[in-house]
């Protein structure tokens, strides 16, 4: 009863919260009040992805209502409304806008218009790229209305094309993870509010993901091309369409590219273009993490402001970062959803200059994650609180919270993953080392991964045509798809001789009686026994090896293996052998490796 309540109590919350917004958005003296709610309203929001049970029609009905809630807004959080405005004007009184600051005397017939005053950057050339420019121009037809018409024609259009890219997303994912996207306070201030043209490159990056899903290399070509002539970065997408389509894949794109450039195409455009964006990258500084991590901790250390070589450097870190992710994509097949979220987050990551609005193409492509990336979705909800800067706020608490989240965030979400490739790149490396003692047979080959852990080194033997691999453990540590079996420590649940190989790599020195497993792996196999052991030659390399293991089982069994660290005890190679031989085994080989630091060795068992 409480279940079925709590679903229209958290949607009338919600959708107070949400009018709210907007009437605290309005007015910049209430602006602290508008971040309370937002944060409120980020809270619910994450109720209703927790709660579930949600449908895609229910989150795209409340999605369309919120944003009506908010179309109502005039420029309040922004003043870039007032350059798509000025922008279409000068481009209905036949200029280009690429060819005039507006504070030039060649445009002083205008500059008596009401757009004028509140204009942003008017000793600078317009940056905004064709696509949006087109926008701006039809804004620019009706400007004879006033600036307003113009303004809500142009934010009708964008709203427009957002909720184009609403309606998409609710094809490829499902409500939960939608609710993320389509609720998300920030989104909603930035889409509805305010309408940047970030609403416009959203619906363009959805579309990439959803041609290329139904492998229509041109059409995703082409969608990635209409989104770079939004915001320009987009375009660094396209060598990710390669891998995918091929060359022919992306020419289409290329193509539309050229075209839609041409109405704008003139000998200024370029030189004037890059003069903006170098002033950008040299003057304007957002909510920018690393580089203001980096800006503050060399004055601190220094007392030099760095910032005019950060700029040109971050934006060098990226280029040279691009190449990676290409490669990273081509070797681990990523979804193109996800590649596009990692290029794009790395762009972000680089800027010096992050409003919030930036952060909505991010969000947008989040949803394609199967698990919610929580340091993007945490840094939106955090970069809200930025606006306070131009109230007299706490900017920077929210700089600080926002990015350190982030991090925090992404190292906790990221960690898992980034030490499961580590581990299985160490089994590969220890699969290498006992290569050439495994037997090469044409009929199917049987192995016994005992004390497989999580079960990686099985799981790389188990690559091989085939191996059939069996994991046996006392903990269960499992994360592969392999058969697992449970045992005691003392008997294996197998017949004699049941396997042609059983593998022990770094098992028997965690052992409560290592000559029972030894004992029980001899009798299972048929073949031969592989262990490999961590072994020392002095007093404190037996230390070392013990503060070392302890600390490296800890963090990955997240304190599973406490309970085995009081058997924990290393032996010399010699040793080894001798207990091997008194548990009537024969080495038949052996195999060192390491000389100063955790010395292997690896021997070869067989039954007499």
């Amino acid at each position: 009863m409480l279940r079925r309540l709590a679903a229209p109590a958290l949607l009338l919350a919600l959708t107070l919260a949400v009018a709210g917004m907007g009437v605290l958005a309005a007015q910049a003296a209430r602006w602290p009040w508008l971040v309370a709610m937002a944060v409120a309203c980020g809270v619910l929001v994450l109720g209703a992805w927790w709660h579930g049970g949600l449908t895609t029609r229910r989150v795209l009905v409340f999605a369309l209502l919120f944003r009506l809630l908010l179309a109502w807004l005039p420029p309040s959080l922004s003043d870039d409304a007032y350059r798509y405005v000025w922008d279409g004007l000068v481009q209905a009184e036949g200029v280009n806008p690429y060819q005039y600051r507006p504070s030039d005397p060649a445009l002083a017939h205008l500059q008596g218009e009401p757009v004028y005053a509140p204009l942003n950057s008017k000793a600078y050339f317009s940056v905004y790229p064709p696509v949006s420019q087109g926008l701006f121009a039809v804004g620019g037809l009706v400007y004879g209305y006033g600036w307003e018409a113009s303004f809500y024609l142009i934010k009708a259009l964008l709203i427009g094309m957002e909720v184009g890219a609403l309606l998409l997303l609710a094809r490829m994912v499902a409500a939960r993870e939608l609710v993320l996207y389509a609720w998300n306070p920030l989104v909603l201030l930035e889409t509805a509010g305010q309408a940047h043209t970030e609403n416009a490159m959203v619906l363009f990056l959805v579309l990439a993901v959803w041609f290329a899903r139904r492998r229509q290399g041109a059409g995703a070509s082409m969608a990635v091309a209409l989104a770079g002539w939004v915001k320009l970065y987009p375009f660094v997408l396209l060598p990710l369409l390669v891998r995918r389509f091929g060359a022919r894949g992306v020419w289409p794109g290329l193509a539309l590219a050229a075209v839609i450039a041409l109405p704008y195409a003139a000998p200024y455009v370029l030189p004037h273009l890059r003069t903006s964006l170098d002033l950008y990258a040299l003057l304007f500084e957002f909510n920018a993490g690393i580089y203001y991590f980096l800006k503050e901790g060399y004055d601190v250390l220094y007392g030099v402001d760095v910032s005019k070589q950060l700029g040109p450097a971050l934006r060098a870190l990226f280029l040279a970062g691009l190449p990676v992710f290409y490669l990273l994509d081509a070797r681990h097949r990523w979804p193109l959803g996800r590649a596009m979220l990692l290029v794009i987050g790395w762009f972000l990551v680089c800027a010096t200059t992050v409003h919030p609005w930036y952060l909505l193409g991010i969000l947008a492509l989040a949803v394609f994650r199967p698990s919610p990336p929580w340091h993007w979705h945490w840094l939106g909800l955090a970069s809200i609180g930025t606006y306070l800067l131009y109230v007299g706020g706490p900017y920077w608490s929210f700089v600080a919270a926002g990015w350190g989240g982030w991090f925090v965030l992404a190292l906790v979400q990221t960690a898992p993953r980034g030490f499961e490739s580590l581990q299985r790149a160490r089994a590969r490396r220890k699969i290498r080392f006992i290569q050439p003692f495994l037997p090469r047979i044409k009929r199917p080959l049987h192995v016994l991964d005992l004390g497989a852990g999580e079960g990686y080194v099985g799981a790389i033997l188990g690559e091989g045509r085939g191996v059939q691999v069996t994991l046996a453990d006392v903990l269960p540590m499992n994360r592969t798809g392999l058969p697992h079996v449970l045992y005691d420590g003392q008997h294996l649940p197998f017949g004699d001789d049941a396997f042609d190989v059983t593998v022990l790599y770094f098992v028997l020195h965690h052992a409560e009686d290592p000559r029972a497993v030894v004992r029980e792996a001899l009798r299972v196999t048929k073949g031969r026994v592989v262990v490999v052991e961590s072994v020392y030659e002095k007093a404190w390399d037996r230390h070392l090896l013990e503060r070392l293991d302890r600390w490296a089982n800890r963090v990955r069994s997240r304190g599973l293996m406490r309970g085995q660290e009081e058997h924990v005890q290393f032996r010399r190679r010699a040793a080894w052998r001798t207990l091997f031989e008194d548990e009537g085994a024969t080495v038949l080989s052996e195999r060192r490796r390491g000389r100063l630091v955790h010395r292997q060795a690896a021997f070869v068992l067989a039954a007499r």
